[in-house]
């Protein structure tokens, strides 16, 4: 991917900073389509990969944090939002991240994807519902409702 387009007036041609993209990523939009795109990913190299135990007051609410703060440098997509899901990878060796954070107005064209890991997210379908199947077993998938309904064999 081209970077971005470094003017030395010294040289009597421009330059381009090209970025390699590394990664390779997945992700279901909110519109209930995949998508995938390219990524560079850049992290810092110089913390450790832990979580940190925080507390924003004084109180007994304690949590953990991932310490390593990472993001992904890939071409403007307007399909990407805070809080998708994004798989990076291919099985067995994938990785799970959660958008924190986008900035697609620092550098025309290119989008900065602030990421933070996660465990796999369980992305099969709920069961569908049949007669034979008690209307109390689907409650909570039914959101409360307590009709059978019948969506075939």
């Amino acid at each position: 991917m081209v970077y971005y387009l470094e003017r030395i007036k010294a040289s009597g041609y421009n330059r381009y900073i090209m970025l390699r993209m590394s990664h390779y990523l997945t992700w279901t939009a909110r519109d209930g389509k995949e998508y995938h795109s390219w990524a560079y990913l850049y992290g810092q190299e110089d913390n450790m990969l832990k979580d940190e135990l925080k507390s924003r007051s004084r109180m007994d609410t304690l949590y953990t944090e991932n310490l390593k703060l990472s993001f992904f440098v890939l071409p403007v997509n307007p399909m990407i939002r805070k809080d998708d899901y994004l798989i990076v990878g291919e099985k067995p060796l994938q990785e799970y991240y959660r958008v924190t954070g986008y900035d697609i107005q620092s550098s025309e064209g290119v989008e900065y994807v602030s990421i933070d890991p996660v465990y796999e997210f369980d992305l099969t379908p709920p069961p569908a519902q049949t007669a034979q199947d008690e209307p109390e077993d689907f409650y909570w998938l039914n959101q409360g409702k307590t009709e059978v309904i019948d969506n075939g064999p």
